[in-house]
């Protein structure tokens, strides 16, 4: 029982920062985004590092490389997907993605991962179908923000964010340069590219965790995370600096540093707690409740704190969805027992 409350304590945690890792970014340039990568894998290393000293002791597994690349390629293509689909349909397109891929490998063994038995099959099954009926409904909620961008300056808009309008719109890239209409196909492929790739990230250590244990071993839930980290920490910087030999100069915001190595330490400990939640709950439980959750969280900071979401029938939705994803969650749960 304390196992599983621990699992279930990850996906919160999970849930949390997962929702929340991007709020510290929001009111800062990112041009095109390259050095905001960097900088956030920065922050990703530390948290893997501070790892070691929970954990109490440092374990390095070269297959942690593997997963943390897989996970740096998808987050890659967040960039140009934005840019072509937006951030609603893109959201949409990799998180249900993401879902259904690392739903599957536990339920049916892919990869060479063990097949994750339910005691309630049925309930699994709906459960996921809950999940993602949630994060459809979510496509239908349109913000305010880009309408509240657009009457800024008759508002008088803080001078942060004239700058950052001002910057980000000289921005050009190779992604602005394809044909209309062959934006949604390009972008939708890469969304449903980096959905999979962040669903099977955490096949290695699945793997890894099943090798131990038919040795004897009994891994810690945060054995594999600096190994993990440090795969997303390797290829973010070699990005970067193709990037830096390419670009000149290359966009980098002095104001945006911190907040993008906050971000990143964020995502560092929610990703510890997926880690967590999928070892101890299994992938067909821990991943898609730790990875539905930050939908919550998100919302709220859209609705309370920056007021993105307004109005009877946005507001309406989202009720909608959190019912449905709640739902979901606690067939989830209740299919484990």
């Amino acid at each position: 029982m304390v196992s599983l409350a621990l699992g279930y304590i990850g996906a919160l945690i999970a849930s949390v920062f997962f929702g929340s890792n991007y709020v510290p970014t929001k009111n800062y340039p990112q041009g095109d985004g390259m050095s905001f990568v960097w900088f956030f894998s920065s922050g990703v290393l530390t948290v893997g590092i501070v790892s070691i000293f929970i954990a109490g002791k440092a374990i390095f597994v070269y297959s942690g490389l593997i997963g943390g690349t897989l996970w740096a390629t998808g987050n890659l293509c967040v960039i140009p997907i934005v840019k072509m689909i937006g951030l609603g349909l893109g959201l949409l397109l990799w998180g249900s993605t993401s879902l259904v891929m690392g739903f599957m490998v536990g339920k049916f063994g892919w990869f060479g991962v063990d097949k994750q038995e339910v005691a309630h099959s049925g309930m699994n099954w709906g459960g996921i179908v809950c999940v993602i009926a949630a994060m459809g409904v979510f496509f239908f909620i349109k913000p305010t923000l880009q309408e509240e961008e657009d009457k800024a300056p008759l508002l008088g808009r803080e001078q942060s964010n004239k700058y950052q309008i001002q910057e980000e719109s000289k921005v050009v890239s190779v992604f602005d340069r394809i044909p209309s209409a062959h934006k949604t196909i390009v972008g939708s492929g890469l969304a449903i590219l980096s959905g999979i790739l962040y669903g099977v990230n955490m096949v290695p250590m699945m793997l890894w965790v099943q090798k131990e244990k038919q040795i004897g071993n009994n891994p810690g839930a945060l054995d594999f995370v600096l190994s993990h980290f440090i795969g997303i920490y390797l290829f973010s910087t070699i990005i970067f600096l193709v990037y830096c030999l390419v670009k000149r100069p290359p966009q980098v915001f002095p104001q945006s540093i911190l907040p993008s190595y906050i971000s990143g330490a964020m995502w560092g400990i929610a990703q510890c707690g997926l880690m967590m939640a999928t070892q101890i709950l299994g992938p067909t439980i821990g991943f898609p409740i730790g990875s539905a959750g930050p939908l919550v969280v998100s919302s709220l900071w859209s609705v309370l704190y920056f007021h993105e979401i307004r109005g009877g029938k946005n507001i309406t939705l989202l009720l909608g969805s959190f019912v449905c994803l709640g739902v979901g969650i606690a067939l989830l749960s209740v299919s484990h027992s």
